[in-house]
């Protein structure tokens, strides 16, 4: 193995350690509460590793976050569809109640909401496409997309400020129910505005 690789299987390591480490400071305190020193101490690195890869503490429970979240839901969505993708985040959440109430309370609801967005387009075009594809034009395909990811997060967004105690299970339900044509009926609106009057050729 080259340097290179080892300096980067070192670096995941100490990225791995550290976000362990937190994770575990993060069911018994608040984020900013937790600090380099104990993180360092309870995982056996020195601060200067620490700041060899983040900046402070916030930076590494936002890594740790965007990091595990992504990397669950994209794959489970791949595999099984949008409906159990949108699941997984939220059981991820929910398992997960002290690192995300942690990284809510460090970034704030604007910064959690834009990430989680990021999230959840993919799966918003997976229920365009599952219902009948999108519309003609890319404009409005992105216009769809958009507007019912924005919807849905709202949904999960509240759930989240609700304490998360509804099963995933019943909100995406209930999700499931509402989108249910909902999306088709759209993307037709729309292409039947883009097409042209009867009787006159588009220019």
């Amino acid at each position: 193995m080259t340097d290179e690789g080892i300096d980067a299987q070192r670096g995941a390591r100490a990225r791995a350690a550290l976000a362990a480490a937190l994770k575990a400071r993060l069911r018994t305190e608040p984020l900013d509460k937790v600090t380099v020193t104990e993180l360092t101490r309870d995982c056996g690195l020195t601060r200067q590793a620490f700041y060899y890869h983040f900046s402070d503490v916030r930076q590494l429970a936002v890594w740790v976050f965007e990091t595990e979240v992504a990397r669950q839901v994209r794959a489970f969505a791949i595999e099984t569809g949008w409906a159990d993708g949108l699941v997984r985040l939220m059981l991820y959440l929910r398992n997960n109640r002290a690192s995300t109430l942690g990284v809510l309370d460090g970034v704030g609801r604007p910064g959690l909401e834009r990430f989680l967005f990021r999230q959840m387009r993919p799966i918003t075009e997976a229920v365009m496409e599952q219902d009948g594809g999108g519309p003609v034009r890319p404009e409005d395909r992105v216009l769809v997309v958009d507007f019912y990811t924005s919807a849905v997060l709202a949904i999960v967004l509240r759930w989240v400020a609700d304490g998360m105690v509804e099963h995933p299970y019943r909100v995406v339900g209930d999700l499931e129910i509402m989108l249910h044509g909902a999306v088709r009926e759209s993307v037709r609106r729309l292409d039947a505005r883009a097409a042209p009057p009867r009787g006159r050729r588009p220019r």
